[in-house]
């Protein structure tokens, strides 16, 4: 990363290449907290609201007690003002983590909120869809817990990481992640969809998938193009085989379809359609 990039870091600017945190971090030390990753462009983040809503709902799960003065508005000014300090204007990644903000022990001495943000360009301006469809597999090895914060976005990411490794070893493009009832929940950075006879199914946040904003706007952009979308099911391994189309979804990507699950193919007509609408109704394009 170029030393004139910089990262904000509870308020102030530091050098993205010079230390900025202490070892004492308690998302180091522990993953004690979440992350959020917010697709912007021109230096304006996308659905700010709809990611505030989930950054409120985390602290609150994580029992992290925020500063009054954060609301999704402070948030878009920041996200605005790293973007102009870094000189991206362009389409770029904004990854903000959230962290307990003191104790290096498993016991926290406060519940106050500390806020890292960094940013990465992306290569296309819009939401892109892959002209080579995806081909995954299925992570068996670790299966995800359901409980009351599977839907955070955690700093402690290992099961995800393992997942990376398994798809790195296979060759694939990215893998499914099951649940502790061996029900297919998610991919390693994405929620998944289905699409079935016509319809679209989606794994139920009882599932222990992650809340994704992009899967609430394409729940949302799918309904009022008139598709059936089945928001609150549980998704076993022949709904997926016998399924006509998979695709994945997260807020940085957009849309990317799925080709391929082992000797499994798929179309990709569905995920075309939406990925159009998508990109018309963020970007106006």
């Amino acid at each position: 990363m170029s030393s004139r990039q910089y990262v904000w870091l509870n308020g102030d600017f530091f050098r993205a290449n010079e230390p900025t945190i202490s070892l004492t971090n308690r998302s180091f030390l522990y993953g004690d907290g979440f992350f959020e990753t917010i697709h912007a462009y021109g230096t304006e983040p996308r659905y700010i609201h709809i990611h505030f809503a989930r950054i409120a709902k985390s602290l609150s799960l994580l029992k992290i007690q925020p500063p009054a003065y954060l609301n999704a508005e402070f948030l878009s000014r920041e996200i605005t003002r790293l973007l102009n300090k870094n000189r991206i204007f362009g389409s770029v990644q904004v990854r903000v983590t959230f962290y307990r903000a003191m104790g290096d022990s498993y016991t926290p001495v406060t519940n106050t909120l500390g806020i890292a943000m960094q940013t990465q360009p992306l290569p296309n301006d819009y939401y892109y869809l892959n002209p080579k469809g995806l081909v995954v597999d299925v992570f068996a090895d670790i299966r995800k817990p359901i409980n009351i914060i599977s839907s955070i976005k955690s700093c402690n990411a290992q099961l995800y990481v393992m997942a990376q490794l398994f798809k790195n070893e296979l060759g694939v493009d990215d893998c499914l992640l099951i649940n502790d009832q061996n029900r297919v929940i998610e991919a390693i950075s994405s929620n998944l969809f289905l699409v079935a006879n016509g319809a679209i199914y989606t794994p139920s946040l009882d599932e222990g998938c992650v809340d994704g904003v992009m899967r609430s706007i394409v729940i949302d952009l799918a309904k009022t193009k008139g598709y059936t979308v089945n928001e609150s099911v549980s998704i076993d391994p022949d709904m997926v085989v016998d399924a006509d189309e998979l695709f994945l979804t997260n807020a940085v990507l957009g849309i990317r379809w799925v080709v391929g699950l082992r000797q499994k193919r798929y179309f990709g007509t569905v995920s075309r359609k939406l990925s159009d609408a998508l990109n018309a109704e963020t970007f106006g394009v």
